[in-house]
């Protein structure tokens, strides 16, 4: 039988747009396998770390990663891998992940020595409409997407055979292609593609296979309304792959998903239908007439216990007398695995393993993979979606043990008391150069439990007592955290608040302001600083002293701290929206905030007129025309648009400016001669546009007329985020090269002078994990950054911004 157990679920997120379902971390335990004595958990997402199918072995009495596999661009491009692997003898196929849906999957071989090398990625079928790269076009929404997560795919294989599906794509690219190797070679090429005048991607069209042979199971869990699973094989005499039959329950409800899992043995298929919360769930075996070629039902086993939602038969597999069910939704979604033993002809119930530690939303049994004396499960909720695989053990002949859970690696620690000194290119385990790393608060440390991540943070400096502090937004709300001792840092508590993976802070007049995107309705928070002076018993949950419900849910959030006025942008779901564009609020009483004005936009990549961030001002630089006024210089993603806000409910837009590559204008900062913009391009990276890092430098001398004069690179392929300026210094939080140190004392000319790099990870590629923000503003010099799934870092550069 095949080794091939896979559930797919693609929920479509967007980090540079939306946090309305937190997108899952890393998902270690989508799909896993079992190989003589190695136990493979294949980690798709990179979010702590690049993609990586994770080897253990037993070694001491202990289960240990001996081996990490990634994908074949992975360290450069960030890809990741899909949800799905194949093994066959000491062959692995991994599904792939990249983007333009040029591999089906890639391929690793096991050595005599125990060892996996990587052998190269399998085609997909030459008539198959490659996707379009983002070179060749606009970048539009639906290209960001497919850039964003990549189309699904899922791999099955036996001997030099294999099957691979994408499952989800852009048109053309779905579909199911045999893929043959060279006898003797690593050579893969595609020989055929599995065709149906029936089911198409709208039904889910290979969402799950197998293959055994000259034979191929192709699942169509939303085909019709329970789903269906259809059945390919060689016809010698034709010449060809053809369809012999099509397997469908027709006793069962709708929502069924019939064929969302599926294993073939010969003449035996085992096909799963997890239902939904209407439909219960089943594994049911066909057998195929070796006369008519038709496949009848011989059996059905539902668990013991098992309520509609379980998901019973999410995954499952067989191994010599031994069945193992997975039913992922059972018990609040912690999960649970069934057992059943082959007694002569027939399956009988044999109990659920044994487990403990399990919490709600871990998922056990999305992935199942049984061998001789050892199985594995992949529970990739846990932890918040970090992930975890429960492997159990049997000696000969006896019971199975209790869940032995396995780790992609354990949390960093927090690291506090003294200062850490850069020497020799790392402090703590961080790559670094002349920037010193006085503390670090993981996020755990800030009150974040599982799932939990931090995105902006601001600063605040207690103009009566001169302490300073770090306000860290997190999923839960915003934590405060007294940093005046620098290596000592004290979290105070945290202001709860909606959940939501992208919050925007600013400060004005020792009041903080929050906003959450994707958060329902949050509205903006407000809280007076002055309350953290005397804190009893830290850390505590405190209240804020008021909130703006003019918006419900915001991206970012802009406060021109000299004329009192804030601007959510990226507004939805409810309140004034503005199109997405800057709403306008005056704060000048801070706990008593109007409504002031709207201005929507014309320029947008998500949707037209939205406002990504901006820079609001009162402007005192070089164009007289405008000194005075209040200026805004808006990051509207297809655009960097200048706007006069002076009249709030008369905006006048000044202009619109762009540049070759321009891919989305995400954020960028004024010098403080308001002479020169940086800006950052969020995607250029990541779309091709740009190799290295890209900083777009403007020249605004003109309002009406800003023009483009210089460019700056940074070592890497990183994404860059937020960029903030103070001095002649550039702070750059770029994404998963950390904190940017750049020297802007020629302002056309960039130098960059110092880094942190906040992921202790392999590489840096382009993607939204890592550095959100940099704060530079203190006057001790102390810089701090949050990093997305590590926690916040309190750093100090060695070469001090210089007053011009």
């Amino acid at each position: 039988m095949t080794k091939t157990r896979c559930a797919l679920s693609f929920a479509l997120a967007l980090p540079v747009a939306t946090a309305a379902s937190l997108p899952a971390q890393d998902q270690f335990g989508r799909a896993v396998s079992v190989v003589d004595d190695d136990v493979l958990v294949v980690k798709p997402s990179a979010g702590r770390g690049p993609a990586t199918v994770y080897v253990f072995r037993v070694s001491g009495g202990a289960w240990r990663i001996e081996e990490r596999l990634r994908p074949m661009r992975g360290a450069e491009t960030g890809e990741g891998f899909g949800p799905s692997i194949g093994v066959s003898g000491g062959t692995l196929l991994v599904a792939s992940g990249d983007p333009n849906v040029q591999w089906g999957a890639e391929a690793f071989h096991r050595g005599t020595d125990g060892a996996w090398t990587q052998a190269g990625p399998l085609p997909l079928g030459p008539e198959r409409e490659a996707a379009e790269s983002s070179r060749d076009r606009p970048l539009d929404l639906p290209t960001l997407m497919r850039i964003v997560q990549p189309p699904g795919r899922v791999v099955a294989m036996d001997g030099d055979r294999a099957v691979v599906a994408v499952v989800t794509g852009p048109r053309g690219t779905e579909g199911a292609w045999i893929v043959e190797r060279e006898s003797g070679s690593d050579q893969w090429s595609s020989s055929a593609r599995l065709q149906s005048l029936r089911a198409g991607s709208r039904d889910r069209f290979g969402a799950a296979l197998a293959l055994s042979g000259d034979r191929a199971l192709v699942g169509a869990p939303r085909y019709g309304e329970s789903g269906a699973v259809f059945v390919f094989g060689w016809d010698a005499g034709v010449g060809a792959w053809v369809e012999e039959d099509v397997i469908q329950a027709d006793d069962m409800p709708a929502g069924s998903r019939f064929g969302a899992a599926v294993d073939l043995d010969g003449d035996v298929a085992l096909i799963g239908s997890p239902g939904s919360g209407q439909a219960p769930g089943a594994v049911s075996f066909y057998s195929r007439n070796p006369v008519t070629g038709t496949w009848h039902e011989r059996r059905r086993l539902r668990g013991t216990g098992e309520n509609r939602g379980d998901r019973y038969g999410t995954a499952f597999d067989v191994a010599g007398d031994e069945l193992w069910v997975g039913a992922p939704g059972a018990d609040e979604r912690r999960g649970r695995i069934h057992r059943f033993q082959r007694v002569g002809a027939l399956w009988q119930a044999a109990g659920v393993l044994p487990t403990s530690g399990l919490e709600p939303l871990f998922g056990l049994g999305t992935a199942i993979a049984l061998g001789e004396g050892v199985g594995v499960a992949g529970a990739p909720g846990a932890d918040g979606g970090v992930g975890r695989a429960a492997v159990f053990t049997r000696p000969e002949q006896g019971q199975w043990g209790e869940a032995v859970w396995l780790e992609p690696g354990g949390d960093l620690e927090r690291i506090a008391g003294e200062e850490v000194r850069c020497s020799d290119g790392e402090a703590a385990g961080f790559a670094c150069h002349d920037v010193d790393l006085l503390a670090f608060l993981p996020i755990q440390a800030l009150g974040g439990g599982p799932g939990e991540r931090v995105s902006d943070l601001w600063g605040w400096t207690d103009p009566e007592t001169g302490r300073e502090y770090a306000l860290v937004g997190r999923t839960g709300g915003t934590a405060f955290v007294d940093i005046t001792d620098p290596p000592g840092p004290i979290y105070l508590g945290v202001l709860p608040a909606n959940r939501s993976g992208a919050r925007d802070i600013k400060v004005y007049r020792d009041h903080v302001f929050f906003t959450g995107d994707g958060a329902g309705d949050h509205g903006m928070l407000i809280f007076d600083l002055t309350r953290l002076r005397d804190v009893a018993d830290p850390p505590v949950t405190f209240e804020p002293d008021a909130r703006y419900d003019g918006i419900a849910s915001a991206h970012n959030l802009v406060i021109d701290t000299e004329s009192g006025f804030a601007y959510t942008v990226g507004n939805r779901s409810g309140g004034q929206t503005c199109g997405g564009g800057l709403h306008m609020v005056d704060i000048r009483d801070p706990t008593n905030p109007t409504f002031a004005g709207c201005y929507t936009d014309t320029e947008g990549l998500i949707w037209p007129g939205r406002t990504h961030d901006a820079q609001c001002v009162v402007y005192r630089g070089p164009d007289e025309k405008y000194r005075g006024r209040q200026i805004c210089f808006a990051s509207n993603e297809t655009a960097l648009r200048i706007v006069d806000v002076t009249d709030k409910e008369n905006p006048h837009p000044l202009a619109a400016a762009t540049y070759p590559g321009l891919s989305y204008v995400h954020q960028g900062w004024l010098t403080e001669d308001q002479r020169y913009f940086y800006l950052d391009d969020e995607l250029d990276e990541l779309v091709g546009q740009a190799e290295r890092t890209r900083t777009v430098v403007w020249d605004v001398t003109d309002l009406d007329d800003p023009v483009v004069v210089g460019e700056y690179f940074g070592p890497s392929g990183a994404t860059d985020h937020n960029l903030y300026i103070k001095g002649n210094r550039m702070y750059q939080a770029n994404y998963q090269a950390g904190l940017r140190v750049v020297d802007i004392s020629d302002p056309e000319h960039p130098v960059e002078v110092g880094f942190f790099d906040t992921t202790p990870y392999e590489g840096n590629p382009p993607g939204f994990n890592g550095a959100w923000t940099a704060f530079p503003f203190f006057e001790s010099g102390t810089v701090i950054v949050s990093s997305m799934y590590e926690g916040l870092f309190v750093l100090k550069p060695r070469v001090q911004e210089l007053v011009p």
